[in-house]
């Protein structure tokens, strides 16, 4: 699971949670080449990053974290009212 903390989120978080794993995690800086990685993210209608995506760096690169739209049709589910039609628009466009 990924959650997006603002600052003053982690730092309440820190507060009751000092030591252990989950507080070196949000200790840890985010690196410092990832804005140019997500800038690198080549998007459509269907794939979307978001600005503050996390990265997983390797030694000659990057994996984005991204959005890929799996319409209810694609996924094997029942579309829902107005879809079928075009009329519902997705999230986030």
């Amino acid at each position: 699971m990924w959650i997006r903390l603002e600052k003053d989120e982690i730092d309440l978080i820190l507060k009751s949670v000092q030591e252990g794993t989950l507080a070196e995690k949000l200790r840890t800086p985010a690196d410092p080449d990832a804005e140019a990685f997500v800038a690198a993210m080549e998007t459509s209608d269907d794939l979307e990053v978001d600005s503050e995506s996390i990265i997983s760096r390797g030694e000659e690169g990057a994996f984005v974290m991204s959005w890929t739209w799996i319409s209810n049709e694609k996924a094997g589910l029942s579309p829902s009212d107005g879809e079928e039609e075009g009329l519902l628009e997705r999230p986030g466009i």
